[in-house]
This record gives C-alpha cells, sequence and structure tokens, in this order.
C-alpha cells in the first residue's frame, strides 16, 4: 500500500512528545481504542518488540493536521496523529476517535512501522462498512454524512482488504476497540 496523503511535516518521530497513547488532542468522535500487534511474517508470526508504529487519519469532518486542505487550514496542528513503540508482546495501543472520510476514499487509517529505524512496512487499515454506515449518523458525523465510496470501490484498496480490514467490537454509545495484527517481513 502507499502512505497517502498527509503523512508526517513535523518530524514527530523525533520528539518524545508524540510518542503517545492518546492522539485525539479534543477532537469531537466516536472513541476508538486501537489494539495492534506487529508480527514477524517471516517467522511464525513471533511477536515484533521495540518496532515502531506511526499512525495518522482524518477527524470526524474529514480533516487532517499538519496541512491546508481544501476549506480548512490544519496547519500547525498534530491531531490524530502519534507514535508508539512495541511492548515485548509486540503490542500497541492508541486512543483516538473513529475517523471520517473525505471525497474519494473509504474510511481509514493509515500505518508505518519502522525497526531501528528503517521503514518496514506502509499501509492502511480499513473499516467494516455496516459499523461505519452507524457511525456517520451521530452527531460529530451527521454533517459530513455517509461516505460515497466503499472498500471494494476504494482505490488504495481494490487489490483486497484481508489483511487491512480491522476486527471492530463495540457499539456508539460506548464506543469501539479495533485489532489487527501487523505483519512485518524481518
Amino acid at each position: 500500500e502507499t502512505a497517502g496523503p498527509y503523512g508526517d511535516i513535523t518530524g514527530m518521530s523525533e520528539n518524545p512528545a508524540y510518542y503517545r497513547q492518546d492522539i485525539t488532542e479534543g477532537k469531537a468522535g466516536i472513541p476508538l481504542s486501537l489494539m495492534l500487534t506487529v508480527v514477524d511474517a517471516n517467522n511464525g508470526c513471533v511477536a515484533v518488540p521495540n518496532a515502531t508504529v506511526e499512525i495518522w487519519h482524518c477527524d470526524a469532518e474529514g480533516h487532517y493536521s499538519e496541512y491546508s486542505q481544501p476549506g480548512y487550514d490544519g496547519t500547525g496542528t498534530t491531531f490524530l496523529r502519534g507514535l508508539q513503540i512495541s511492548d515485548a508482546n509486540g503490542q500497541v495501543k492508541f486512543t483516538t476517535i473513529y475517523p471520517g472520510w473525505y471525497q474519494g476514499r473509504v474510511t481509514h487509517i493509515h500505518v508505518e512501522i519502522f525497526v531501528n529505524g528503517a521503514l518496514v512496512k506502509t499501509t492502511q487499515f480499513a473499516f467494516p462498512e455496516s459499523i461505519t454506515t452507524q457511525v456517520y449518523t451521530t452527531a460529530a458525523y451527521v454533517d459530513n454524512g455517509q461516505n460515497p465510496t466503499n472498500n471494494s470501490r476504494d482505490s488504495e484498496f481494490s487489490d483486497g482488504i484481508e489483511y487491512q480490514m480491522l476486527s471492530v467490537t463495540g457499539n456508539t454509545t460506548n464506543g469501539y476497540v479495533g485489532t489487527l495484527p501487523l505483519g512485518i517481513a524481518l
């Protein structure tokens, strides 16, 4: 997959303040806890400790931090971006919100994984459409409406989403938990 637009331009990986679990910075939306596990796909999917996992995504209205976009200037902001270092079990956890969407793309989260400072994986996560439909009827999302793009028509997921689909549990009242193993080749 491609990193896609709106990757970090402020050098967050060089600043310890952005190695954080909670990346919301007060952004409104349905709570989402991401529990990701980095595994070595070439070695029986054993856990990979000390991998740096960086994520970023848009807010409920489809806007990204750090960038000026049509109708919104996110320069100077860092919401919904962060890094974590995987623990002994290869796990990282982020506290965020369910992402919104923007024209031409399905709901997604960007991720890059680094081992010993080297980029080893770039991908994006997809979301179950039935859950996304429910989320987009709630207050923080309703003004942007339902996303007209679905997983099968999204250009980034046109080769399939089997390994990028988050397993999502929860509801719009209490929030969601998304889990996914992140296979890398060491």
